[in-house]
């Protein structure tokens, strides 16, 4: 398949790809509020048991891209549990992509990877407090875990599984913590084909689940062994850290293709209350601000590409 591959890609060099995108979202096409399930069913959202209190809500309180993210919370009133899925695959490899952004104050979350019937669940993710993820697989009760997450921060959630080989990659932050096998796939039997998001924080040790609270921004799900022609310019990919700030931050550029942009900070009444010209932009850049406390917008826009985020001066 490699050589046939490389084939293709010679006879077409002008043409730019990328992996196939099957589902994605960033909740920003919805409005604050609404019920995913409700506004997103068409993109694979549901509910656990059919209980419209369940659903995961729409929220601007967190983002980190666009203006919103899902917000999945148990208030002691309210407990979320949303759903995403799509058609069973038994055989490939496929990425799943998250953001997560647990607050300091919560015991964190949990997420389950099933099939589309939500009938038998491989892996989960266990989000213990605000700093920790524990990866396991249910079948051997194997995990893998990250602990050393800063509180308070978006944390990508990348999961590889290679349905083919039986195996399945846990990756944060772009480190891989490790790789296991997976009954997903044609070796277990089992479909890969939903994931379930819960506000519960469930340890796998002392089987306690204390409720929890977390949001979720720019998920995405890959088909890794496809290719397809990229017509459309890729969407910038930018990070600040740290957030929240002390008033000097660094963006992350992560060599997104902007040139000659323009960075503006707004507070929330939309008044512009720090700009700077950015005449070259590189992989990292360092403001200094002397802002008073509270929450701010941050747009970064050249002639081509406009990436919005949000920062809290403390």
């Amino acid at each position: 398949m490699n050589k046939v591959l490389g084939i293709v890609l010679m006879l077409l060099p002008s043409m730019a790809f990328s992996q196939w995108s099957l589902m994605n979202e960033s909740f920003d096409e919805y409005n604050v509020g609404d019920l995913v399930s409700t506004v997103g069913a068409s993109n694979g959202w549901g509910l656990w048991t059919g209980l419209d209190a369940e659903s995961c809500v729409v929220s601007t309180d967190q983002f980190l891209s666009g203006t919103n993210s899902g917000h999945v919370f148990d208030d002691g009133t309210t407990n979320t549990r949303a759903t995403w899925s799509w058609s069973d695959y038994i055989e490939g490899k496929y990425s799943f992509y998250a953001n997560i952004f647990i607050p300091e104050d919560s015991d964190g979350g949990f997420i389950g990877f099933h099939d589309s019937l939500n009938l038998e669940m491989p892996h989960s993710i266990s989000i213990l407090g605000d700093s920790a993820l524990l990866f396991l697989d249910w079948e051997a009760f194997e995990y893998l875990e990250a602990d050393n997450l800063s509180a308070g921060e978006w944390h990508e959630i990348h999961l590889i599984f290679d349905l083919d080989n039986a195996t399945s990659e846990f990756i944060v932050d772009e480190v891989s913590i490790g790789t296991m096998g997976t009954s997903f796939g044609t070796t277990g039997g089992i479909p890969f084909g939903g994931i379930e998001f819960g506000a519960y924080a469930y340890n796998p040790f002392t089987g306690q689940q204390p409720p929890g609270d977390y949001y979720l921004d720019d998920l995405n799900l890959v088909d890794e062994l496809s290719l397809v022609e990229v017509s459309e310019p890729i969407m910038p990919s930018l990070k600040v850290m740290p957030n929240p700030s002390d008033g000097t931050f660094t963006i992350d550029f992560n060599g997104s293709p902007f040139e000659h942009a323009k960075l503006t900070m707004m507070d929330m009444t939309g008044a512009t209350v720090y700009a700077k010209t950015l005449s070259l932009v590189s992989d990292l850049e360092k403001f200094q601000t002397s802002m008073d406390a509270g929450v701010y917008l941050i747009e970064v826009a050249d002639d081509r590409h406009t990436w919005n985020s949000r920062i809290i001066i403390k």
